[in-house]
C-alpha cells in the first residue's frame, strides 16, 4: 500500500468530530459507533490512496486492522505538521480492553454487567480523534459543524433508551 497522499484528490475526511461526542456515541451505542467510525476512517483510506482493502471486513475484525489504521491516521498527522503521538501504544491498548471486555461479557453473570461498562475501549482512540480532528481543522479551516448529525442524535437516544431500560429492569428484579 501507497502511504503517500495524492495532492489532487478531491477526497475529503468527513467531519471535525468533538471527542465527547466520539465518547458518548460509542457508550451509548455500545461499541458499534466506534466500529462505525473505523469502517469510516477505512474508507477515506481507501478513496484516498486508492487502495483494494474492504473497510467493512477491516472495521468488523478490527483487533487485527487498529494498529495499521492508526498509523496510518498517525503519518497522514505527522505530515500535516501534527508531532504524531505513540499510535502502537494506543492501539495495543484499544485491542487488550475490546478484548478483556468481551471475555468479560461472556464469562461474568449479568449482575456484574457494571464491569462491563468500566472498561471502554474506544477511550484509547481519543488521541487519534483529536489527530483526525487536526487533519480536518488544516484542510477546513474556520468550518463549524454541528456535534451532532441527525443520525447520531437517533443512534444516541436509541441507545440511552436502552441502557435507561436495562437499568430500569436490574432495578426491579
Amino acid at each position: 500500500m501507497d502511504n503517500r497522499y495524492q495532492p489532487g484528490a478531491q477526497v475529503q475526511y468527513v467531519r471535525k468530530q468533538p471527542v465527547w461526542v466520539f465518547c458518548l456515541l460509542s457508550f451509548f451505542t455500545f461499541g458499534l459507533y466506534t466500529m462505525y467510525w473505523l469502517y469510516r476512517n477505512w474508507c477515506f483510506f481507501r478513496d484516498a490512496y486508492e487502495w483494494d482493502i474492504y473497510p467493512f471486513w477491516r472495521a468488523v475484525f478490527n483487533v487485527f486492522f487498529v494498529h495499521t489504521l492508526l498509523e496510518h491516521i498517525n503519518y497522514l498527522a505527522m505530515e500535516k505538521g501534527h508531532p504524531g503521538i505513540s499510535s502502537n501504544g494506543y492501539a495495543t491498548g484499544y485491542v487488550i480492553f475490546e478484548i478483556l471486555q468481551r471475555v468479560l461479557n461472556r464469562t461474568m453473570p449479568d449482575y456484574v454487567v457494571l464491569i462491563y461498562l468500566l472498561l471502554l475501549p474506544f477511550v484509547w482512540l481519543v488521541p487519534t480523534v483529536k489527530q483526525l480532528n487536526y487533519i480536518y481543522e488544516q484542510a477546513n479551516p474556520d468550518t463549524y459543524h454541528p456535534p451532532f448529525t441527525p443520525r447520531e442524535l437517533v443512534a444516541l437516544m436509541m441507545g440511552g433508551l436502552v441502557i435507561a431500560l436495562a437499568v430500569l429492569g436490574l432495578l426491579t428484579t
